[in-house]
């Protein structure tokens, strides 16, 4: 009997839940880093790589594990550090935890949309720094009833359609290359279909909630920010480089952009001093990627990306993928190396 336990990487921390499963069915190594040459020097030998939202998993990074390397999992959503192609060419599975913070995220937004639209950041400071009559300086506005315009309709956007509509009455547009459930479109008050630069054009409130990819990157623009309304503000809990941040400064600057919120940043961690967002006086709201940090999202993500990794380790298809699961079995049987991805029909491919 082979009571050998697989070899795990993880070059993050995360919530028990998730590691202790890995800790119990496989032998669970944490590296000290995640720059390139630790994670090179780390996952030789290994048979499952677990990663946050630090490190570049390039192909490099992958030949280095050599063809022990079975499954990437990725504790979160965006999988854009990750070179997708070149693990399902090397036979490497990668999955992910769609949905896992779907709730913790959209809340996130719905808070930045308040926050900026009564003022709270320049409000907060003005206290702290004892000017009480401050009180006035800012007009505020309420939400309810504004036009929400919601830039990917996935599970996070559609959750905050929800929200939106069923909590403040909101108008719901949405802007997505894949066509909707009417389900989906009626829990959010008949949410309306638009093409992006209507969206840009008529609402209020827009908030950023699509992949980061070669069609996203710099999606909001000088160009795109040209056509927003000045009483919008701008929601970014996506991907940073969705947003020209430069051009997000200048609106702000000429007050052609009511307000921006966001979670995430072109480079992250942020150069601080030096930034165009960081330390404005007002109208603005940053908060450092932890829209997720929540107990319930942690919970959620570390143990359904444990799952899956344990899934795949022992020969079983993910529930969470992002390659084909087909497409890895068929080329871990062309480079010779065991397959451990189970195909459609069940079997062992």
């Amino acid at each position: 009997m082979n009571d050998r336990k697989p070899k795990i990487l993880s070059i993050t921390k995360m919530h028990e839940a998730g590691l202790g499963l890995l800790r119990e069915a496989g032998d669970l190594r944490m590296s000290p880093g995640w720059d390139d040459a630790t994670i090179k020097r780390e996952i030789a030998g290994m048979e499952a790589l677990v990663i946050r939202t630090q490190g570049e998993i390039t192909a490099e990074v992958m030949d280095a594990a050599g063809p022990s390397l079975k499954v990437i999992g990725r504790h979160g959503v965006g999988f854009d550090h990750v070179d997708i192609p070149a693990a399902t060419e090397r036979g490497i599975q990668v999955v992910y935890t769609p949905g896992a913070n779907m709730e913790s995220v959209a809340e996130h937004a719905i808070a930045m949309m308040i926050a900026l639209s009564k003022h709270f950041m320049p409000s907060i400071r003005a206290l702290e720094a004892g000017d009480y009559f401050a009180r006035t300086r800012w007009m505020g506005r309420d939400i309810r009833g504004k036009s929400l315009g919601i830039i990917g309709f996935g599970r996070i956007g559609k959750r905050l359609g929800e929200i939106a509509y069923q909590a403040f009455g909101m108008k719901v547009y949405y802007t997505d290359i894949v066509d909707m459930p009417a389900s989906a479109i009626e829990r959010a008050g008949g949410a309306q279909a638009v093409d992006l630069d209507t969206l840009l054009r008529t609402c209020e409130y827009i908030s950023l909630h699509v992949p980061l990819d070669s069609s996203t990157r710099k999606l909001i623009d000088r160009e795109a920010l040209a056509k927003v309304r000045p009483d919008c503000i701008l929601l970014n809990t996506c991907r940073g480089p969705v947003v020209d941040e430069a051009a997000v400064a200048e609106a702000l600057d000429e007050k052609r952009l009511f307000g921006y919120g966001a979670d995430v940043f072109e480079v992250e961690p942020p150069p601080v001093p030096g930034h165009p967002l960081i330390g404005r006086p007002d109208n603005i709201i940053l908060t450092p990627h932890n829209a997720a940090q929540t107990e319930e999202s942690l919970i959620n993500m570390a143990q359904w990306m444990a799952e899956d990794v344990l899934r795949v380790l022992k020969g079983e298809r993910p529930k969470y993928p992002v390659n084909d699961p087909d497409e890895v079995a068929a080329a871990r049987q062309k480079l010779g190396v065991t397959a451990s991805i189970a195909t459609a029909d069940g079997e062992d491919g």
